[in-house]
């Protein structure tokens, strides 16, 4: 496809996969998708993270075929020992510190997937890449502190990776860091090419 005609959407509200975007030079129409994103019964963190992202690239798409749209959602989950918990946004302090207090030493896996829909040409594909953070020692005192100077409230998992967030970690295995902001990018890239669209093109000519 000619980088020059082709238009891109995000199907996302989150400011922070835009941002992803804008740092690239790319400036994407953001439209949310509205979709029901409760998980079915059973259903495992990455089968969720790639049927919530085929689904918000799918009912975007329907409104505007000629576009390439990008969902993208991301499942975090971590082990206490008894229980698997999936790690939403907090949405308040309090939960922000139960949330950490659970990630304390532990290895959490985040589950970030893309899903990439042209409907004119009847394409769409998705993918998963799953990122491993293994969380420091923190002490109490160490969590209230982060929450109360970073606010992530809206970030799954509580923390902001690119921001003071990265702090927290003993280490994070990842094909792409730009995972955990939650839209990977090189993920993105690969996709794209499945539909004859080069990213860097797009980014070039953008710039």
């Amino acid at each position: 496809m000619d980088v020059n005609t082709v238009r891109l959407i995000l199907a996302s509200s989150s400011k922070y996969r835009q941002q992803q975007l804008a740092n690239l030079g790319i400036n994407t129409d953001a439209i949310a998708p509205g979709i029901d994103e409760t998980a079915s019964a059973g259903e495992k963190p990455d089968a969720l993270a790639a049927r919530l992202a085929s689904e918000k690239a799918a009912t975007v798409a329907d409104a505007h075929p000629s576009a390439i749209v990008i969902g993208a959602d991301q499942v975090a989950v971590v082990n206490d020992g008894d229980t698997t918990h999936v790690l939403g946004k907090p949405g308040t302090h309090e939960n922000a510190v139960r949330q950490l207090k659970l990630c304390v030493g532990k290895a959490v896996e985040f589950y970030s997937a893309v899903s990439v829909c042209h409907k004119d040409s009847d394409k769409q594909v998705t993918r998963v890449e799953i990122t491993t953070v293994t969380f420091l020692e923190l002490t109490d005192k160490e969590i209230q502190q982060y929450l109360l100077a970073e606010t992530p409230y809206d970030c799954a998992g509580s923390f902001k990776s690119e921001g003071r967030g990265v702090l927290l970690f003993d280490r994070i295995a990842s094909r792409d860091p730009n995972a955990l902001i939650g839209l990977p990018l090189m993920l993105l890239r690969d996709l794209l090419s499945e539909l004859d669209v080069s990213l860097l093109d797009i980014a070039c000519s953008a710039g």
